[in-house]
């Protein structure tokens, strides 16, 4: 299970720190808006700002990810917004759920560690 958990944890961070660094680097150019209320969803939060600060926590979250001692927090910060991302593309992009997917089982994988799990719901 502990090899499970890296696999997913490292697969799942690559992307993150790639395409969250890319917001602030411009490395690979963005794709183009097709006109969708997805997409225009997309401009408005860059335009907005809030892609910052979106793309910033995925940064934080995917070195959270590679780090072994703190893998499981960098999953438990990533998981809503892997929820969100999922819920944005069944409802509002859906050619984006070919990723999306894969995105959270990965996310999910990297946190399944249930002796930590039932210690956090202890504490709580």
């Amino acid at each position: 299970m502990n090899k499970i958990r890296t696999i997913s944890a490292i697969l799942l961070a690559i992307p993150l720190i790639v395409f969250g660094s890319n917001y602030f680097l411009h490395l690979f150019p963005l794709p183009p808006g097709d006109g969708s209320a997805g997409t225009q969803l997309i401009q408005a939060m860059r335009d907005g700002g809030l892609m910052a600060a979106i793309a910033f926590s995925h940064v934080v979250a995917g070195v959270l990810l590679v780090v072994p001692r703190t893998r499981f927090l960098g999953g438990l910060l990533q998981l809503p917004m892997s929820l969100g991302i999922v819920a944005f593309h069944l409802t509002m992009l859906p050619a984006g759920l070919t990723i999306a997917i894969p995105l959270l089982l990965l996310n999910l994988g990297a946190i399944a560690d249930l002796p930590r799990l039932r210690a956090l719901v202890e504490k709580l």
